[in-house]
């Protein structure tokens, strides 16, 4: 039975709320549309906010149903009315938010059809070729994916032959009715196999794994030659009715069949030392080339011709060639670029590590007036684009030097990378943990995912105080929501069989600096703990009452980039606000039917930077102007970088169970002493991401400072938001999530 058989929220309680609260912003109710309300094609129409709620909760309490009514326990409809009309006038009036995935899929075919498109996160080790087909998978379905590469994993995976031909044909779509859904491989007598790729996200991924088997069996050892027909894939721009959006069309994926034929023969990265092959032809894989694999599968994931991957890779700290994987990836533009390049360099010489034959040539000063100014640049390494496509961070298994961290965050702050983790102290976390999600706030072991919920602490904040015990019961109900999508039954057996042993939730707070950060650090610790105390109880008294696994960890914070804007721009997850009063700017094509309904009600609108004339009537991208208040009585350019940490130390002291995602931002003259933080207090570092604080302006920045007379200009100028006026322009009702949840696309924090 599924889980929108019988819905819980009736109409007679529904008929007494509008189509969205009085007190959401312009700033939410666009957010809100762009991202996560589904198009209606009987009604020609988005969804309003209330209808999302009601298809989202009736999802989420149904899932209890279904689950009883398949292990025969009884079913209190009482229970299950009461629970659904407190999770959805919660929710409606933006006090706490299931996760952006199931915002979107929540209540939908693709729900039933594909339930691991339900989840946020996902991590897995690649230990064999068929790891990379399920990933390929993942990321297809929307989830961020953490993978793990390591020498030990490299060197378990089937030997793989790299000289084999690889032939893609010439695109020729066939008609509809003929187009093969399933891939179809044909192995011929005279050393050629033929791939025809079906026109499905099986299909798509079943093809990878043919490609794999044809290299990898000794059965297909004959094999000289492997072409692909990419024929039955739909052509570009062709609408995608199961999981909305628009075909890619076959050329992302020939892109990656090309690119893994590169990385065999070592054509992506010619100053990697090949991979050495025996007699027959068959020879090992590294990491390195397990990394270009994956990104290449990420790059291939499109939607709507958006590029839409998020994924973070994990290495071993003495895995060199990982470790430059990205280095000088966008090149080096300024003076300050160049003296950074020989600070890594200086500290690498310093700990005996060989430099990347490479290495001098990337910090080669050129001048062309004409490219730079007057300012020194080099293009940096060329061919390795699609490295991009993940956030790479060093997992350490045991505490590194001090001078190990100190050339990780020279690195840091020339390209923003490598990561790092502290693997020992996920261990004590959790003892199976494997790995992260791209965001780093979910500890995972191999092949497990996991769908977090929040609240919202700003909305419990008023001019009479905080409403402790409203805040308590949202938790409590953030708390088995999270525990009734463990009741989903994921389609991949053994990822099914680590979901249901651990039964993970994710329950996540936002707003928290707006809400209790002028609050003294004991209060704050005090409130942290109670929240924390509460989501466990009732995960394990909900448990008990369905008669499953207690989860093995249930709180977490996560980034709340998105979801933060549709709560009306709150300071996201644990960190600060912008400034007591800002802008905050948001992209959007200049085709979208939104794009036309921000005209008509008179919000600021600017062309992108670049633009040419800077007209709007020439832009593809506009940008929009939304005001914001924080109330926020500190900001982020108020804390310091130690402050920060110390802040995630007592989140995880007082609350989290996972990790708490955050980025701290950093000034010029505090990174010398990250380092010695970092290492003082290691044993309760689990991770988080370290960010140049730029003290500069630049053109249309995501957000920018203003008074509180020029906030109450802009906001009397412009006209409240009018969904009837988006009816009108609406054409295909394309979101952000048709891809990647917008919170982790790239991988990287949107807190950012």
């Amino acid at each position: 039975m599924s889980a929108q058989a019988a819905a819980p929220l009736r109409a007679e309680f529904l008929d007494s709320y509008p189509s969205h609260p009085a007190h959401m912003s312009p700033l939410g109710l666009f957010t809100f549309y762009r991202t996560y309300s589904r198009f209606l094609p009987g009604e020609k129409r988005r969804e309003t906010w209330k209808e999302t709620c009601t298809r989202v909760v009736n999802y989420n309490v149904g899932l209890e149903r279904a689950h009883r009514e398949k292990s025969a326990l009884p079913v209190d409809e009482a229970w299950l009315r009461q629970e659904a009309e407190a999770l959805f006038d919660s929710m409606f009036n933006l006090r706490q938010f299931v996760s952006g995935r199931s915002l979107w899929i929540a209540g939908t075919q693709v729900a039933e059809d594909y339930p691991m498109a339900n989840f946020n996160c996902s991590f897995t080790s690649i230990a064999r070729w068929e790891d990379l087909g399920e990933l390929f998978y993942l990321l297809m379905l929307g989830s961020g994916v953490g993978f793990k590469t390591t020498p030990d994993l490299a060197a378990g995976m089937a030997p793989i032959r790299t000289q084999a031909r690889l032939i893609l044909s010439d695109y020729r779509p066939v008609e509809v009715d003929y187009r093969l859904e399933r891939t179809d491989v044909r192995v011929l007598d005279n050393g050629f196999a033929k791939i025809y790729v079906g026109d499905s996200k099986e299909g798509w991924r079943d093809a990878l794994l043919a490609y794999f088997s044809l290299l990898t069996q000794a059965e297909h050892e004959h094999i000289h030659t492997i072409k692909v027909s990419f024929n039955s894939v739909r052509p570009k721009g062709e609408r995608l009715k199961t999981f909305g959006g628009t075909a890619s069309g076959p050329e992302p994926l020939r892109e990656m069949f090309a690119g893994f034929d590169a990385a065999l023969k070592n054509r992506i990265d010619p100053s990697l030392a090949p991979i050495e092959v025996d007699s027959r032809g068959y020879g090992r894989v590294r990491p390195i080339h397990i990394l270009d694999m994956a990104n290449l599968i990420g790059a291939n994931v499109v939607a709507g011709g958006v590029r839409r991957t998020a994924e973070i890779a994990l290495f071993v700290a003495g895995d060199l060639e990982l470790l430059f994987a990205k280095y000088a990836i966008n090149g080096f533009w300024k003076e300050e670029h160049f003296q950074q390049h020989e600070r890594v360099k200086a500290q690498l010489r310093a700990l005996d590590i060989p430099l990347p034959g490479w290495f001098d040539q990337v910090g080669e000063r050129r001048f062309d007036a004409q490219v730079n100014g007057d300012q020194p640049f080099n293009p940096g390494r060329q061919n390795i684009g699609h490295r991009r496509l993940s956030n790479n961070s060093i997992v350490f298994t045991q505490k590194p030097s001090l001078a190990f961290l100190r050339l990780v965050f020279q690195m840091i702050q020339l390209d923003g990378e490598p990561g790092f983790i502290n693997l020992e102290e996920m261990g004590r976390r959790r003892e199976n943990a494997q790995g992260i999600n791209p965001c780093a706030e979910i500890l995972l072991d191999n092949k497990q995912q996991c769908n977090l919920t929040t609240v919202n602490l700003a909305a419990f904040a008023t001019d009479q105080g905080f409403d402790e015990e409203g805040a308590l019961k949202a938790q409590a109900l953030s708390a088995r929501a999270g525990l009734r999508m463990t009741l989903v039954d994921l389609e991949l057996p053994e990822w099914d069989f680590i979901h249901k042993r651990d039964r993970l939730t994710g329950c996540s707070l936002t707003g928290v600096m707006d809400a209790i950060g002028a609050w003294p650090s004991q209060r704050q610790e005090k409130l942290l703990a109670r929240l924390a105390q509460q989501a466990r109880q009732t995960a394990a008294q909900y448990a008990a009452k369905l008669r499953i696994q207690s989860p093995l960890l249930v709180t977490t914070v996560k980034p709340e980039g998105t979801l933060s804007l549709v709560a009306g721009g709150v300071s996201p997850g644990l960190h600060d606000a912008h400034a007591p009063f800002f802008i905050r700017r948001v992209r959007i094509s200049a085709d979208d039917a939104l794009a036309k309904v921000a005209l008509v009600h008179g919000w600021p609108i600017h062309p992108e930077v670049g633009t040419p004339d800077n007209k709007l009537e020439h832009a593809r991208t506009l940008v929009i102007d939304f005001p914001v208040r924080s109330g926020a009585l500190r900001t982020k350019e108020d804390v310091p970088a130690l402050a920060q940490l110390e802040r995630y130390l007592m989140f995880q002291r007082s609350y989290t169970d996972h990790n708490s995602s955050n980025t701290i931002t950093v000034r010029p003259e505090e990174w010398a002493g990250l380092a010695q933080a970092i290492a003082d207090h290691w044993d309760d570092f689990a991770g988080v991401s370290f960010l140049a604080l730029d003290g500069g302006t630049y053109q249309l920045a995501p957000y920018e400072a203003i008074t509180r007379e020029q906030y109450e200009q802009l906001r009397d100028r412009a006209m409240p938001f009018d969904p009837r006026v988006l009816q009108l322009y609406e054409g295909t009702g394309l979101s952000e999530l048709d891809g990647e949840d917008p919170d982790c696309a790239t991988g990287g924090c949107p807190a950012r």
